[in-house]
């Protein structure tokens, strides 16, 4: 099972039409190419950092899905679409995750991007990655969530860390998650660059979308 996650960047002034042809598309994929079991194009809500316009999660489970990442054939689809600017994807198999709720319906769906440079020593990155992994612990807010490591030869890309969530609802986030102690008191400093222990790159990118129902939980 892979997951692909793109961030479409739209052109500035394309045309309605042409953005309701492109949901259509991405809406159909999983009838029209074999290997894609589930799709999803969700509408950035306002305060998105560097993700552009859309979240498109898809979820690959046919064995020629490497092969079809790696062309990228499956991108390919979307990349000649006029109304599109430019797609920053990111493709991974999950890792670790907890789907508390899998009838999670008419939900908030956060994607965050992180890079981590590659000469950073491993037992910080392991520290930084245990930090992660224990918000959901602390931060009720979270009720689906999943943190995996990029995999550049499944689809190149500069980021190396996917971290997802899933809320009720607008107050998970910004109340729950980013106003909690943990976040603010201890995980902010991996991304803060007045903290010593910073390691994050500042250019990350972070999205919430409207999801009906749980993509965290497919399966």
């Amino acid at each position: 099972m892979i997951r692909l996650i793109t961030l479409v960047h739209l052109r500035p002034g394309c045309s309605a039409e042409g953005v309701v042809e492109l949901e259509a598309l991405v809406g159909g994929l999983s009838d029209e190419v074999a290997c894609v079991h589930r799709t999803h194009l969700g509408k950035n809500i306002p305060g998105q950092v560097g993700a552009g316009d859309y979240t498109w999660d898809s979820l690959i489970l046919d064995g020629d899905a490497g092969d079809i990442l790696r062309a990228p054939k499956l991108l390919a689809l979307l990349e000649g679409n006029d109304v599109i600017e430019r797609l920053d994807s990111v493709a991974f198999e999950p890792a670790d995750s907890r789907i508390a709720e899998p009838g999670i319906s008419d939900c908030l769906k956060r994607t965050l991007l992180v890079r981590v440079p590659e000469e950073t020593p491993p037992e910080i990155v392991a520290r930084f990655e245990r930090d992660i992994l224990g918000m959901p612990d602390h931060i009720r807010g979270i009720r689906n969530w999943a943190f995996s490591r990029a995999d550049p030869s499944l689809c190149p890309t500069g980021w190396t860390h996917v971290w997802e969530q899933e809320y009720l609802d607008q107050s998970g986030f910004d109340e729950d998650y980013m106003m909690h102690p943990y976040h603010w008191g201890l995980v902010d400093g991996w991304f803060d660059p007045e903290c010593p222990q910073q390691i994050v790159d500042p250019n990350f990118a972070h999205a919430l979308c409207p999801a009906e129902t749980t993509i965290l939980g497919w399966r």
